[in-house]
């Protein structure tokens, strides 16, 4: 039996609550972006990164730290000034770059891994570095998920504890990879699909779909906010950053706090989705439009509360 439940007032109160004199970046958590890849063709997919980041940054994040490929870093640089920087090259030793990699998680209050991660060697490394360190809140997306499709005795280096602490983002097509269900019968039960992954590997799964489903196995969220002209490159990219940002400040005594925290983040998201298309229509919409209305939600938010 599940409990479906709607994000209230009070819930966004308590996640953007009046900021106090004398706070400093590391009260407002420090995010570890793992995103981004560079191979040998020259494809580069920085833009996650970028999205993440950026993303987090606009929700509060007092450090955002990204990790990804050596030959991203100039373009990403000139995107992000803010964030720190933790590099590897793509012909690098995969275990020394793992290593490298453990060493920022040590430091962060939270994780985003997976976004234009690519699938290839170095890729599955990092996942696996990820996996049997981390010990903080974790989010995991796209080819984070689709690494755990294709090695699925991965997901045995997540402790118990920690999938508590885990919020997975997959789309029909991710899920469909992680379950062996068809995306046809995914779509045709979001919530029940994502209720009962969650129930097997003990941890939050947010499905996306037109309204998403956001469970722990036992509470429900249903996002209605959103429109069709968010089905464009990076949307993903946005909602990992948003929700990394909010799952850096859990809170630890706070029971399902990091379940409200994904399910407020698919609703920001979208409310700022839903801000863009009214200035520049659902055909023109496009990712980087969020990254400017997110400020405007929180502070639509603030007025609310």
């Amino acid at each position: 039996m599940t409990e479906n439940r709607k994000i209230t007032e009070n819930d966004l109160e308590k996640l953007f609550p009046k900021l106090p004199e004398g706070i400093n970046k590391g009260t407002m958590g420090r995010l570890l972006v793992v995103c981004g890849s560079y191979d040998e063709s020259g494809l580069s997919m920085c833009g996650a990164a970028y999205f993440a980041a950026k993303a987090a940054y606009r929700c509060g994040a007092g450090v955002v730290e990204i990790f990804t490929a050596r030959e991203n870093y100039c373009a990403l640089a000139s995107l992000v000034p803010e964030a720190v920087f933790s590099l590897y090259g793509y012909e690098e030793n995969a275990s020394c770059a793992a290593l490298r990699l453990i060493e920022s998680i040590k430091k962060s209050d939270a994780v985003v891994l997976g976004c234009g991660l690519g699938k290839g060697e170095m890729a599955k490394a990092i996942v696996q570095a990820t996996l049997s360190s981390v010990r903080c809140p974790l989010l995991i997306d796209a080819d984070g998920l689709n690494i755990l499709s294709e090695n699925p005795e991965l997901w045995s280096m997540l402790e118990k504890d920690q999938r508590r602490r885990t919020v997975i983002t997959p789309h029909p097509g991710e899920m469909s990879r992680l379950t062996g269900n068809s995306i046809p019968e995914i779509l045709a039960a979001v919530p029940e699909t994502a209720v009962e992954f969650a129930r097997k590997m003990g941890v939050a799964c947010l499905l996306k779909d037109h309204n998403t489903a956001i469970t722990d196995g036992e509470i429900v969220y249903i996002n209605q906010s959103g429109n069709a002209g968010m089905a464009t490159a990076g949307m993903g990219d946005v909602l990992a950053g948003i929700i990394g940002a909010l799952i850096a400040r859990v809170d630890k005594n706070a029971e399902n706090d990091v379940l409200l925290r994904a399910a407020a983040g698919a609703y920001l998201h979208g409310r700022a989705g839903d801000l863009s298309a009214r200035k520049f229509g659902q055909y023109s919409l496009n990712s980087s439009d969020l990254l400017s209305e997110i400020p405007t939600v929180i502070a639509e938010i603030f007025v609310k509360i």
